[in-house]
């Protein structure tokens, strides 16, 4: 199995608390791979610092920069996905964010 397919056994697909969720997890990596420093940086400082960094919410899960996100990368995608973060009461991310932060993701989260 790969690690792909591991993330959605494991993720058991989409749920999302409004049952709204799109099923957009990519099947394979798009090449050249979303830019972390273009694409990714920007939606992830929009979408996810005011939680997760100090004085947040999720402050013991920091993604304030490269080293942060790419430890946290399973969870992110797991919960990105399944469209558990943003929590409901956040902005959530437009389907160009989605997809360029999933899509980085699957490609394995490069530094690029």
């Amino acid at each position: 199995m790969t690690a792909l397919g591991a993330v959605l056994v494991a993720c058991g697909g989409p749920r999302g608390s409004n049952g709204s969720c799109p099923n957009d997890l990519p099947a394979s990596c798009a090449s050249p791979a979303p830019s972390y420093q273009a694409k990714v940086a920007p939606i992830i400082n929009l979408r996810c610092i005011t939680c997760h960094s100090p004085g947040g919410q999720e402050a013991s899960r920091p993604l304030q920069t490269y080293s942060q996100v790419y430890s946290e990368r399973s969870a992110v995608l797991d919960q990105v996905y399944a469209c558990n973060m943003p929590p409901g009461s956040a902005a959530q991310p437009t389907e160009q964010e989605r997809e360029a932060l999933l899509g980085w993701l699957v490609c394995g989260a490069p530094q690029n």
